[in-house]
């Protein structure tokens, strides 16, 4: 295996864990204490918590995952996906099923150290599931200011 293939071994664990519902595999790939950030909660703390957060959403819109792009450029990767869900499975943290489907790009962005994720951040390219998600009252973040790599 090349050193480029081994790099994109992780962004591609993460899709094929996440498309295939296989989060045992994330074990390999993301550090316990891996740091969690998206529209639904910020500073999420663990490796179990993620797999946990994700078989909820899992469970509750059982999406079909395409995926769009993923790469690793030295301590930071992504992989950008294109989830078509329906909200016809499980309760999702309280919110009933209500038959609601739609589609959500998502970019998950990854920090990387000796080879195990520490920061997974997802950004929303679409909007959707977030819409959705508000409108169901799910509480979610505002005013959210991540560190900057360069202020302006």
């Amino acid at each position: 295996m090349s050193s480029s293939q081994s790099e994109t071994s992780v962004t591609l664990a993460i899709y094929e864990g996440f498309a295939q519902g296989r989060l045992d595999h994330w074990d390999n790939f993301f550090d316990p204490d891996v740091v969690i950030n998206s529209p639904a909660g910020r500073d999420t703390v663990g490796r179990e918590a993620l797999k946990a957060w994700v078989q909820a959403f899992l469970s509750s819109f059982q999406p079909r995952v395409d995926l769009i792009d993923h790469y690793v450029a030295g301590d930071r990767g992504l992989v950008t996906i294109n989830m078509h869900w329906k909200h016809d499975g499980q309760p999702f943290f309280g919110i009933a099923p209500t038959g609601v489907s739609g589609t959500s790009v998502e970019t998950f962005i990854l920090r990387l150290k000796d080879g195990l994720v520490t920061h997974f951040d997802v950004a929303d390219n679409s909007l959707d599931l977030a819409i959705y998600l508000h409108e169901q009252r799910m509480a979610l973040p505002r005013s959210v200011t991540p560190p900057a790599l360069i202020s302006g």
